[in-house]
């Protein structure tokens, strides 16, 4: 699998790999078009496609947060679903990447989140139950009750409060991080 970054939204592997992002993600986890196209611009933040055989099957997105990466999006284009496509994805990232990474995941209230968080537990990700809330990625959207998953070892609560931190400070531009109520 190749990744390829993206750098210029108007190109047609953007175009591609925004459909896959839409389509992917419910709308309170995912950011408008016009902040996607403006954020691409951010040198901490990288769009990735995973292409197979020259065809675009899936997206990455990722923030370089120094000391972990937060891996906001991964998502497989329907197409391709099932076929052990993410799991590839997912296995080639994390040994290409050395660093720690965080990733969101919606709390398993439901058999697809349950599955959702078993797939990132194959790859080596921990699942850590602190609770956490993604800021609202625009202004017609709701922040989301979720969890976190580190790779490769769980976090403790001291550096639960430095990554959440970090993220709600760097990525979402907030002042001081959100805190669950």
């Amino acid at each position: 699998m190749k990744f390829v970054k993206l750098n210029h939204p108007d190109s047609q592997e953007f175009r591609e790999a925004w459909e896959i992002y839409e389509s992917s993600f419910p709308l309170d986890e995912r950011r408008a078009l016009g902040l996607q196209k403006e954020l691409i611009k951010n040198k901490l933040y990288h769009f990735f496609i995973a292409l197979k055989n020259k065809v675009l099957v899936a997206i990455i997105t990722d923030w370089d947060l120094g000391n972990f990466l937060f891996v906001e999006h991964l998502a497989v284009k329907e197409e391709f679903r099932g076929k052990g496509i993410g799991t590839k994805l997912l296995k080639e990232y994390t040994s290409k990447n050395k660093q720690k990474m965080v990733l969101e995941v919606e709390r398993p209230d439901n058999e697809l989140a349950r599955k959702r968080i078993r797939f990132y537990e194959r790859i080596g990700f921990k699942l850590n139950t602190f609770d956490y809330l993604q800021p609202s990625l625009g202004k017609d959207k709701n922040p989301v009750p979720l969890f976190l998953m580190t790779y490769p070892d769980k976090i403790n609560n001291s550096e639960f409060s430095s990554t959440r931190k970090k993220i709600h400070t760097i990525v979402h531009g907030l002042k001081n991080p959100l805190l669950s109520s």
